[in-house]
């Protein structure tokens, strides 16, 4: 295979050839040798230099390769149809991947719905059996955000309409509330993972959006210490630093604008040790947003909002007091 070269071309050594496309430089060696897919230049005495031109005939011929194509096969081919054959490998990767995601949105849907009969019928038996296999088969944060938190939106729509009672929605949120246990709990502990403290502050009774914390944060690498509902600020800082928490994050849902609970959470603010960040997601958060400031803390929305700040958080860096937008 003969290419012509021009001298204004930027040449690079195997290393740099190895890093840049993935390959080793034994196997880039043996495909030189058996297939010639390129031909290195060599001064005299020289290591082989590569092309700009053979580095991404190298990283495409790869990708080819990795989709389960043979290298015999496709050694021959030029730049224009290697690229062809990568963009096509694409465009069926994201038709598969629409596919899986639709797949995963109507197995969602249908647990939500075999969700509701179970409360409905006040069935926990069932109830646990449906969300447990939708865990399982969903995965961890598909159930928590196309499960967990849509039946519960639902049984609190229906609660309001007066299509289902206080009793089922105590029945759905102790369910929900003891698989999202299991979940919390069923994440192998990462010693050297960050510590974050979750609960609800004083006068903050549901723990629910507590226990969607716990989970979200327990999936993503972090130790959660969970102290539950209504727990003073003095117990939350004093954990917090005993623990070495990195974070505390609150739930608050009911009441919204407690002059009490904004108290509480100004409160935590002064005590929390140097260094720990705050967060309070939930349906009242945003009425105590003044009061979230003023502790130095953030606000999240929902757990789309929570995921990020876990994940700036949860690096090596030290623990730095999350600010409010």
């Amino acid at each position: 295979m003969s290419r012509r070269r021009s001298g204004l071309e930027s040449l690079h050594p195997i290393r740099v050839v190895a890093q840049r496309t993935g390959l080793s430089p034994d196997i880039l060696r043996a495909w030189e040798r058996r297939y010639g897919v390129v031909e290195p230049v060599r001064a005299e005495a020289g290591p082989r230099l590569y092309t700009d031109e053979d580095v991404e005939r190298l990283r495409l011929l790869r990708l080819v390769v990795e989709e389960g194509r043979s290298i015999g096969r496709v050694s021959g081919l030029s730049l224009g149809e290697l690229a062809a054959l990568v963009a096509e490998d694409e465009r069926h990767r994201a038709d598969a991947g629409r596919e899986r995601l639709a797949a995963a949105d109507e197995g969602a849907a249908e647990h939500v719905r075999s969700a509701l009969e179970a409360v409905s019928s006040m069935d926990p038996v069932e109830l646990d059996s449906v969300l447990v296999e939708a865990a399982l088969g969903l995965g961890s944060e598909a159930f928590l955000e196309r499960v967990a938190v849509p039946l519960m939106r639902e049984v609190g729509d229906r609660w309001h309409a007066g299509t289902l009672g206080v009793a089922h929605e105590h029945l759905a949120t102790a369910t929900v509330e003891r698989v999202l246990g299991w979940l919390t709990w069923s994440w192998p502990e990462r010693r050297r993972g960050p510590v974050v403290v979750v609960a609800t502050p004083s006068h903050q009774r549901h723990e629910l959006g507590a226990r969607l914390c716990a989970a979200v944060a327990a999936e993503m690498g972090w130790r959660v210490v969970y102290l539950g509902s209504e727990v003073p600020a003095t117990e939350l800082a004093r954990s917090a630093g005993q623990r070495g928490a990195r974070l505390v994050a609150l739930s608050a849902v009911f009441p919204q604008g407690d002059v009490a609970v904004g108290e509480q959470i100004r409160e935590l603010g002064r005590l929390l040790p140097e260094g720990v960040g705050l967060v309070v997601g939930g349906a009242a958060a945003p009425s105590y947003l003044e009061s979230i400031r003023d502790a130095g803390g953030l606000v999240v929305p929902d757990l789309a909002g929570l995921r990020p700040v876990l994940e700036e958080l949860g690096g090596t860096a030290p623990a730095v007091s999350a600010e409010a937008d």
